[in-house]
């Protein structure tokens, strides 16, 4: 046989191999399972009065769920689509760390390069690492616990602002704690990458993303937006005050230069399956970086062990990132010794409430009770 048609037999076998493994993956949960999966979303629904709910449960060898609840729009009654794109939030964090750390390995940034070096006048700026940055370790004020910033971002989720803003108010507070003594999530430390991002490449934090992770990973979904506007479809996204229990109000449009480099993205449930075990496995990182990123600090103890690495977390085994901002709530978890996934996206929350979390985890214990504490 010819090296051409030696290599269009392999191509076969390994199409048809990924075909099997597909079809293998595409395998229903057992009919208890399942009826255990859909109690477990309506319960987290009813508590948390999600309007819509999108979840996606992959298990190989064990079972495949993907499922739509509820509604996208409360006046329409439009249901909740598959296909939604939603504000990730938080989950932003996962990517901008890895696009720092994609410099990092390509020698172009140190993890123990100081903040000083990119952004002057910052509170113990000369011994903050890009490493602290990255592992919430910095001890800076998180500029989201400003009382003049929260009242102003609620009253008008379209606030101007920008990362200089930030600085402002960074500069008006003391630090939290001494850089390295402890681990405290902070969105602070996320808005100062993406400026060091931009400086190191001199490209907008938003291209680089694009480039370094979303289309080699071939996720077209999923955006770093500039604009209020929301790709199509999209869930309509709703508040109902911080203890969750007012009125839902339409917050659908914000401001992602708010949130920007600590919360801006928009993604899907299939786009957020492929970064879930990029992100978790470190496909896009030399072996070295990625274990340096999986070395977590405890963010928590208590109902559960949290820890947070660089830019990943995990939570009772539950390795990835979750995320909430004014109208959506999302949650992405990869579990690794199953080769397991779990997206829960949901269109009711606060800036810090994140019921997709809760949701996510109930379904794993179910699912996965060995794996998960």
């Amino acid at each position: 046989m010819s090296i051409f048609l030696i290599r269009i037999a392999a191509a076969f076998l390994a199409a048809a191999t990924l075909l099997m493994a597909s079809a293998r993956a595409a395998e229903p949960f057992a009919a208890n399972d399942e009826t255990a999966i859909v109690q477990i979303v309506k319960d987290g629904m009813a508590a948390q009065r999600q309007p819509g709910l999108i979840v996606g449960i992959w298990i190989p060898g064990r079972g495949t769920y993907a499922g739509a609840f509820g509604v996208s729009d409360i006046d329409t009654k439009a249901p909740m689509k598959l296909d939604d794109h939603i504000r990730i939030a938080s989950i932003t964090k996962s990517f901008v760390a890895v696009a720092a750390l994609r410099l990092v390995d390509q020698g172009k940034l140190k993890l123990d390069d100081t903040l000083a070096t990119w952004i002057a006048g910052i509170p113990n700026g000369e011994k903050i690492t890009i490493r602290d940055l990255l592992a919430m370790r910095s001890g800076i004020y998180d500029f989201t616990s400003d009382k003049q910033f929260l009242a102003d971002f609620t009253a008008d989720p379209l606030l101007a602002f920008s990362p200089e803003d930030v600085v402002t108010i960074v500069k008006r507070h003391e630090p939290d704690f001494a850089p390295g003594e402890k681990t405290v999530y902070c969105d602070t430390n996320y808005i100062f990458l993406g400026s060091i991002i931009e400086k190191v490449t001199g490209r907008p934090v938003e291209d680089v993303i694009r480039d370094e992770i979303l289309t080699p990973l071939g996720m077209a979904q999923t955006s770093f937006p500039t604009t209020a506007a929301m790709p199509e479809p999209f869930s309509r996204g709703y508040y109902a005050g911080e203890d969750g229990k007012g009125e839902l109000r339409d917050y659908t449009a914000s401001n992602p230069a708010v949130a920007w480099s600590a919360g801006a993205m928009i993604s899907t449930l299939a786009d957020l399956r492929i970064w879930a075990k990029a992100l978790a496995t470190g496909t896009l990182l030399k072996p070295q970086t990625h274990s340096e990123q999986l070395k977590f600090g405890a963010l928590a103890t208590k109902p559960i062990h949290i820890g947070y690495g660089l830019g990943i977390a995990n939570f009772g085994g539950l390795v990835g990132h979750n995320g909430a901002i004014f109208g959506y709530t999302t949650a992405m978890f990869y579990v690794p010794a199953a080769d397991a996934t779990i997206v829960i996206e949901g269109n009711l929350a606060s800036n810090f409430s994140n019921s997709a979390t809760e949701i996510a985890y109930a379904l794993a214990k179910r699912l996965m009770p060995d794996l998960v504490e």
